[in-house]
């Protein structure tokens, strides 16, 4: 059985993260499927697509800690892997829309930052929490939550790692709707049929010029500064802190960290 359902809704899609045992959360193997459904819509000429969570308790709860590997690994990375994924979900030529029917942590709030829209009912809540487990995030993840809610708010989001109610994530730019939970999957719905009913070169058109905009505002990074990230990136990674915030998340407890 695969991690993802799909459902066409006339020029829709909606692709459902289905692993509600562990909220919906991802793994190498379930990556890997998103990846290939983002490329399926951009092939199937879908005019919107909509990515929602399996049952109404979590949109995405993340990277399933479980399957996190710590020390020096050989092969994929977690933060690699789901990398590739956002790319292909920012690679989609249609406009996509994240459904949070429940909380977002991690990779799932990552995956609504990535999204074009954001609809959320009003009590999820989203939450970056890899301060908490010792992990340096990765750069294009920080950008994209640094264009949503400007420096301020991001620093704080990822320094703290305390979840934003949904009340909070709309003023601050972080979701574009709150709508009552006995109307937000019709809303999210007829706002993908909306838009799904323009013109689909015209809108497809306006949300490449508009990712043009984005990137030509910013300034590449050197070389110096990419081996500067990575570094920092693959210290952290294989810290003794990320064994001890793996350890303390699976047990319930309050991470004690040394730096090391």
């Amino acid at each position: 059985m695969g991690a993802l359902r799909t459902e066409d809704r006339a020029s829709v899609r909606v692709i459902t993260l289905d692993n509600p045992r562990k909220r919906n959360a991802l793994d190498f193997a379930s990556l890997a499927e998103l990846t290939a459904a983002c490329a399926a819509a951009a092939r199937d000429g879908v005019r919107c697509l909509v990515f929602r969570g399996a049952g109404d308790r979590a949109f995405c709860s993340g990277f399933d800690i479980e399957a996190i590997p710590v020390g020096p690994q050989e092969g994929d990375r977690p933060d690699l892997a789901v990398e590739r994924t956002m790319e292909a979900v920012e690679a989609v030529p249609c406009p996509t829309i994240a459904f949070l029917n429940g909380s977002a942590f991690g990779a799932g709030g990552e995956l609504a930052a990535t999204c074009d829209l954001r609809v959320a009912r009003p009590d999820v809540a989203i939450g970056m929490p890899p301060a908490k487990l010792g992990v340096v995030y990765a750069p294009a993840g920080l950008r994209r939550f640094l264009h949503l809610v400007g420096p301020s708010r991001a620093r704080e989001m990822f320094f703290t790692g305390r979840p934003v109610e949904a009340a909070e994530a709309l003023a601050i730019g972080l979701v574009d709707r709150v709508v009552p939970a006995n109307e937000a999957e019709g809303a999210t719905l007829a706002l993908a049929d909306e838009i799904a009913g323009n013109a689909p070169l015209a809108v497809q058109g306006m949300k490449r010029i508009l990712r043009l905009l984005d990137a030509a505002a910013e300034r590449g990074f050197t070389n110096a500064e990419r081996d500067e990230i990575a570094q920092l990136r693959q210290r952290a990674f294989e810290s003794d802190d990320v064994r001890e915030g793996r350890e303390a998340f699976l047990v319930r407890r309050p991470a004690r960290f040394r730096g090391l």
